[in-house]
C-alpha cells in the first residue's frame, strides 16, 4: 500500500517523535536590571529555528516543556524565560500579564543576540499572549525584524476588562502595535471563536500579517487543563505537530 503524501508526512512526524532520544537541557540567565535576574530554561542542542516560549505556569512540569522535548529532534532549539521567580511571584496566568515590558524586552533580545538560530519566532499561550504582544508592540523589539521572524499564540486571553454581552472585546493596549507576523490559534468549543475576526483586524493595525484557525474539538487553553475531554487530551498529545505546522505557516508570510 502507497501512503498518500499527507499521511506519509504524519507517520514520518510520529515514527520520529516515538524513537526521539534524550535532548539536551541547561539553565542560563539574563540579567535586566541591577537587582533582577531571569533565569532561562534551554531545550534541545543549537538549531537554525529558536523558540521562545512564555509559559503560564512557569516553573511547573507542564505540556509546553514535554512539547519541546518532542521538537527538539525536528530541529528546534526552545528557551522558557521563567519571568516571576525573580520578582517572587507565583506562576499563574494573571501574574504572567503583569510583567515589565522593559524585562521582556531586555530577555528577547539577550537571546536574539546570543542564539545560533538563524530565525526566531515568539510563542505564548491563553494569559501568557500578553507579554508576547507587549514585546511585539515595543519599538525595541519593532527593529528586530532580520532575525525575529513572527508569533504564534494559542488560544489567547487578552482583554484588559471582562467581555460583556454584545459589546466587542477591549484588549490590552499592546494589541495593534506590532509589525511581525502573528498567527493565532484558538478552540473550537469556546465563545472566542465569534470574535476571531475582530481579533485579528485589530491585531494587524500597525501592519501585522495576521492568520488564524480554529483547533477542531478543544476548549480555550486546552492543553492545561486539568479536565481535558478525550479530545483535548489527543490535542494535547498532537501539540508538537500543531505548533510545527503552524510555524510553517507563519514563515509563508514575506
Amino acid at each position: 500500500m502507497t501512503l498518500s503524501r499527507p499521511l506519509h508526512y504524519l507517520f514520518c512526524f510520529v515514527l520520529l517523535l516515538a524513537v526521539q532520544p534524550a535532548w539536551a537541557e541547561a539553565s542560563s540567565s539574563i540579567v535586566v536590571d541591577d537587582d533582577i535576574e531571569i533565569d532561562i530554561l534551554n531545550i534541545g542542542e543549537s538549531a537554525d529555528t529558536a523558540i521562545i516560549w512564555f509559559a503560564c505556569n512557569q516553573g511547573d512540569e507542564t505540556a509546553e516543556f514535554e512539547t519541546a522535548r518532542a521538537m527538539a529532534p525536528l530541529g528546534y532549539r526552545f528557551y522558557f524565560p521563567d519571568m516571576l521567580s525573580a520578582h517572587f511571584l507565583s506562576p499563574t496566568p494573571s501574574n504572567i500579564a503583569r510583567v515589565p515590558v522593559e524585562e521582556i524586552e531586555k530577555v528577547i533580545t539577550g537571546l536574539l543576540d546570543t542564539t545560533e538560530a538563524s530565525q526566531v519566532y515568539l510563542i505564548g499561550g491563553a494569559r501568557a499572549a500578553v507579554p508576547v504582544l507587549k514585546a511585539l508592540a515595543s519599538d525595541i523589539i519593532r527593529r528586530r525584524q532580520h532575525k525575529l521572524k513572527g508569533a504564534l499564540l494559542i488560544t489567547p486571553r487578552i482583554n484588559r476588562k471582562k467581555p460583556e454581552p454584545g459589546a466587542e472585546p477591549v484588549y490590552i493596549e499592546a494589541v495593534g502595535h506590532s509589525i511581525h507576523p502573528i498567527r493565532v490559534l484558538e478552540g473550537e468549543r469556546t465563545p472566542n471563536r465569534w470574535g476571531l475576526p475582530f481579533l485579528q483586524q485589530s491585531l494587524a493595525q500597525s501592519g501585522s500579517p495576521v492568520s488564524t484557525e480554529l483547533i477542531k474539538g478543544v476548549r480555550g487553553f486546552f492543553y492545561l487543563r486539568s479536565d481535558k475531554n478525550p479530545d483535548e487530551e489527543k490535542m494535547t498529545a498532537q501539540l508538537p505537530r500543531l505548533i510545527h505546522e503552524n510555524l510553517l505557516k507563519i514563515g509563508d508570510h514575506p
